[in-house]
């Protein structure tokens, strides 16, 4: 049954988790200077535009490393919440057997996923960087019909923000826990955890 207080729960934390990103991400991409992703697409563009091959792909294999740890993580916390929760019965019978005390195992399930598939789209724009960073810069230019350090660029920011999303489903979904404790509790620590990326992991 659809309380006053879990529909409030769970609105705070889809605007905030869901709907910060989203405007986060737009102001990164049409307002670069306004962030520090958007500012970080400049320093991006010079390192690529230094064309040292090498260091760029040993760079990427460091980033590929700790984006499948956390993407096997993410995948085996996702198992062992659905396997030991006690919410299998509703994931057979949904839409007709979800308990109120559901909710919150829900919403952990549902942020794990968008972490596990966040690190999953993340893999797969620094692989594809790794390999196009030495590619013929004007055959590239002509298969994508934009300059090829503009397009290098653009797949590793995608690929930073797909990681950004996914590290940060990490930390909202071990807010959800404080659910357990208590509804309210939960909504304001949400709230402060946004502002707290706001201001200091932008």
């Amino acid at each position: 049954m659809w309380t006053m207080e879990t529909l409030w729960a769970l609105g705070t934390f889809f605007l905030c988790f869901y709907g910060y990103h989203l405007v986060y991400f737009y102001l990164s991409r049409r307002r670069p200077q306004q962030t520090r992703k958007g500012r970080l697409r400049q320093a991006v563009a010079s390192s690529l535009a230094a064309r040292d091959h090498l260091l760029i792909v040993h760079q990427l294999r460091n980033v590929i490393m700790a984006v499948t740890f956390l993407a096997s993580a993410s995948v085996l916390l996702l198992g062992f919440v659905i396997s030991f929760s006690g919410v299998w019965e509703s994931l057979i019978e949904f839409p007709n057997y979800l308990r109120p005390q559901d909710y919150p195992i829900w919403t952990i399930i549902l942020t794990l996923g968008v972490s596990f598939f966040s690190f999953l789209l993340a893999l797969r724009y620094f692989n594809l960087l790794s390999f196009l960073v030495s590619a013929d810069p004007q055959m590239l230019q002509e298969m994508e019909g934009t300059d090829h350090l503009t397009y290098l660029t653009s797949l590793f920011m995608r690929g930073s923000d797909a990681y950004t999303l996914g590290r940060r489903g990490f930390i909202y979904s071990v807010i959800v826990t404080l659910w357990f404790l208590n509804i309210w509790v939960f909504v304001i620590a949400t709230v402060l955890v946004t502002i707290w990326v706001a201001i200091f992991d932008r």
